[in-house]
């Protein structure tokens, strides 16, 4: 009977022991993932003084709406990170609030539409990206609309140049 209790209270002590081990850990892992995305903070807010049109999601794994203002309040970039990826449109605005340009992602590369206008709201280039490179016919365009060039693309290569009509 002594040997019964005895090996049911090693088995618990053994348990309770395993146990603590698995709650410190579980708060080690919260720990260092707030330890981690601190430093990631850091770095981008670091690249970002550098580089003040550069657009980075809050965390490596991110995903949700992203909006980016200049000190006036006017929206300077928005778009959706998905697992920290570029997906779906993305928008970039100039500070007077016009449209600079419309580009389309999947998963991160670039995929689908590009348009970016002139700060007065007039076309400046168009064309589409297949799998992060140019692939499609792209116009060309001078500040008053004017067409300037046809360029077909394709593997980000030029194809030709296409006449204007």
């Amino acid at each position: 009977m002594k040997n019964i209790v005895l090996i049911i209270l090693s088995v618990l002590i053994f348990t309770s022991c395993n146990t603590t081990e698995v709650q410190n850990t579980e708060v080690n892992k919260q720990v260092n993932d707030s330890i981690s995305k601190v430093q990631q903070k850091r770095v981008v807010d670091s690249l970002k003084s550098k580089n003040p049109l550069l657009i980075m999601p809050p965390d490596s794994n991110y995903t949700g709406e992203y909006i980016d203002k200049y000190n006036t309040g006017i929206i300077k970039f928005k778009g959706t990170y998905r697992f920290g990826k570029k997906h779906g449109q993305w928008m970039s605005f100039y500070p007077n609030g016009l449209a600079w340009s419309e580009l389309h992602f999947d998963k991160g590369l670039r995929h689908g539409p590009n348009l970016t206008y002139f700060e007065n709201g007039k076309l400046r280039y168009s064309g589409a990206y297949k799998n992060d490179v140019r692939d499609s016919v792209w116009l060309y365009y001078d500040s008053t609309g004017v067409a300037l060039e046809k360029v077909l693309f394709k593997d980000d290569k030029v194809v030709k140049k296409l006449p204007l009509k």
